[in-house]
């Protein structure tokens, strides 16, 4: 049966989810029956199934019958926020920043839902666009379409906090024009009033939404772990993967083991198309994106997901489905060796459940040695990971306090030992270390530990060296012994690699949404953050900085070279703050330091001083042509804050105390 990929779910569960909010069960029966629909309600409300265009337009005239309400593809665009945007799209939009971004890429975001129509924007202004939406040849045009389009555009603004837009309407292509044109005007509040109220609410909705994708993702993890079949983790991925990338279709295609047939699982694809993509080798091109399920020792299969257009966040969530599913199967594959191994399998097992848990590298790194000294019946082990340029000791499990002492600060470079340059090569090949070594270094660290044998393992992925796995022995083991121990530790050391490359995925994810892509600094909402979190704990003070002279520099030597001076900019104020300050960039030339421990009479004019002598020297600007000098000169204002006060009250003063500043400089020119 063919599959017809024009019209979301989400759009049908929204038309649903309506008209039962609004007449119940019964409505609902009543409106498929008038559309000549003839699946169960349920079918309606799979936000990944896709459907006709002819279809979404029967059930909104039915809608508008069972209803007696011609408006009903207004009313249900209008309520879209409540009924259909999935967790993983809503953060998508929200790190898009604002209304007009996400106007800017209104193709790409329409592609999300519709693949009918064509829409593009004509203009933005400051709190207005103009946006075209022109349906595709061979549809009918129809009113409630129109409608419905008018409805999602008013949700655009609240998406960030703000009042619903206003939408004009008056050239339509159900009147006869070429395409439909709507003008989208909105409010925009002023600096700090979109400061203290809209953006706090934006952060905080685009913190829930991260939130829930974490929270989806961590629970798809313990699942997959918790599933005792290849198979079932397989379906799993491909039933989560494909929601959280918001995708038109989806296909994955993994053996679970070298002598099992593959598994396919897709949905949004007819019988022929899947049999087709499953034999033609994966390959990304426009309108999809491929991921490899594979461990740094083997190579499931991939997924792809199919849409007209994805989100670069949605690029890196399909990579953490694709490791987290070869996590899975390298846990789940464990549990077919040989029954003497079976002890080994389940403990092996327990740490992929324990990894699960695991948030940061330092947390992965101390449940991977416990894992090594039970699993490896190691009498120590050490997990270093590669941090600046060298290998740093992140934990150790066995060795008692006075030892572990002596090597709480164990570093490995380069000129220590030729461990190092092995492992940045990625040779992957273990190595077996006793006092019949020559190398200085190895010799120390056993007698450091007290040891007489180490065995190491590299913690990588193919060009992601993460560190090394060491499993130290008080006496010598033998050869036999030993290549069973590092049979079990290569396991142990890619479930660790590939939950640290998870852990990357996150964080950059995280990144995105807190630091200015830019100049590197916290951006608006983690300054917001830090300062309500200082004002819980104690007193301290604010900074608040703005370039002298900034618009010039745009004006006349382009905005490329803008970029350079705040950049500059920006290094320099961090080189000026003290350890434990904050610096952010608001937006545009302006920047604020969050300062600890203030609350002296002295002490904010003294971080001032410092901040101001960020600008005592001209910025050498190289970026485009001939070096150009320009001036750097800023005016900087600051107030103390005491614990308890609003953040907004701390931000005014610090804002008006840096005009006050500004005004005084400007009069000295």
């Amino acid at each position: 049966m063919e599959q017809i990929r024009e019209t979301a779910g989400v759009t049908l569960r929204a038309i649903v989810r309506y008209v039962r909010a609004r007449g119940g069960d019964t409505a609902v029966a009543h409106m498929l029956n008038l559309a000549g629909e003839h699946e169960p309600p349920e079918a309606y409300d799979d936000a990944r199934r896709w459907w006709s265009y002819e279809t979404k337009i029967n059930v909104f005239a039915a809608a508008a019958q069972a209803l007696g309400d011609e408006s009903v593809g207004l009313r249900v665009g209008q309520s879209i926020l409540s009924y259909s945007v999935n967790t993983p799209l809503r953060l998508g939009l929200l790190l898009l920043g604002g209304p007009t971004q996400l106007i800017r890429l209104i193709a790409t975001t329409s592609a999300k839902f519709n693949a009918t129509a064509d829409m593009a924007t004509l203009s933005t202004g400051h709190g207005t666009a103009t946006v075209q939406y022109r349906l595709r040849a061979g549809y009918q045009p129809s009113r409630y379409d129109c409608d419905y389009t008018r409805g999602l555009l008013t949700q655009l603004p609240a998406l960030f906090g703000l009042p619903t837009a206003t939408v004009t309407h008056d050239i339509c292509q159900v009147a006869g024009a070429e395409a439909c044109v709507y003008t989208v005007r909105w409010r925009q509040r002023r600096l700090l009033s979109w400061l203290w109220r809209g953006q706090r609410r934006t952060a905080d909705a685009a913190d829930d939404a991260l939130a829930g994708r974490m929270e989806l993702l961590q629970r798809t993890v313990a699942e997959l772990v918790a599933a005792e079949q290849p198979e079932r983790a397989l379906a799993l991925v491909a039933d989560r993967a494909g929601y959280a990338v918001n995708a038109q279709a989806f296909l994955l295609v993994a053996s679970p083991a070298p002598d099992q047939p593959r598994q396919v699982h897709g949905y949004g694809l007819t019988d022929a198309e899947i049999a087709v993509l499953t034999d033609a080798p994966p390959t990304s091109f426009a309108g999809t994106i491929v991921a490899e399920i594979a461990s740094p020792n083997r190579y499931y299969g991939y997924l792809v997901a199919y849409c007209e257009d994805f989100f670069d966040a949605e690029r890196r969530m399909l990579d953490a489905y694709a490791n987290l599913a070869a996590v899975a199967l390298d846990a789940l594959s464990a549990l077919d060796t040989a029954a003497e191994r079976q002890r080994t399998a389940e403990r092996l097992l327990a740490l992929a459940r324990q990894l699960t848990l695991a948030r940061t590298p330092a947390e992965v790194a101390t449940v991977t040695a416990d894992a090594v000294r039970s699993v490896m019946g190691a009498d120590s082990a050490t997990v270093l990971l590669h941090q600046h340029g060298k290998l740093r000791m992140a934990a150790n499990a066995g060795v008692s306090d006075s030892r572990l002492r002596k090597a709480q600060n164990l570093t490995v470079s380069r000129q220590d030992t030729d461990l190092f340059d092995r492992f940045r090569a990625g040779t992957g090949q273990p190595r077996v270390y006793d006092r019949t070594c020559t190398d200085p270094f190895i010799l120390a660290m056993l007698d450091t530990f007290d040891h007489d044998m180490m065995i190491i393992v590299d913690i990588a992925l193919p060009e992601h060296p993460y560190g090394i796995l060491v499993a130290a022995y008080d006496t010598p083991q033998g050869t036999a012994r030993a290549r069973e121990i590092i049979n079990r530790m290569s396991g142990v050391a890619d479930q660790a690699a590939t939950v640290l490359r998870t852990c990357e995925l996150l964080e950059e994810t995280w990144r995105l949404a807190h630091a200015d892509p830019l100049t590197g600094l916290a951006n608006r909402r983690a300054f917001m953050a830090a300062l309500d979190t200082a004002l819980g704990v104690g007193g301290g003070g604010v900074l608040f900085i703005d370039l002298d002279g900034f618009k010039t520099v745009n004006d006349t030597l382009g905005h490329a070279a803008g970029d350079e001076l705040l950049t500059a900019v920006a290094a320099r104020l961090t080189a000026q703050a003290r350890t434990g300050d904050l610096v952010a960039r608001l937006g545009g030339d302006e920047f604020v330091v969050l300062a600890h421990g203030t609350s002296g009479a002295d002490t904010l004019p003294e971080l001032t001083g410092r901040i101001q002598r960020a600008f005592t020297e001209p910025i050498t600007l190289t970026g485009a042509g001939a070096p150009r000098t320009v001036p750097a000169r800023a005016s900087v204002g600051g107030t103390r804050f005491h614990a308890g006060e609003p953040p907004r009250h701390v931000l005014h003063r610090a804002d008006t105390a840096m005009y006050e500043a500004k005004r005084a400089t400007l009069s000295s020119y």
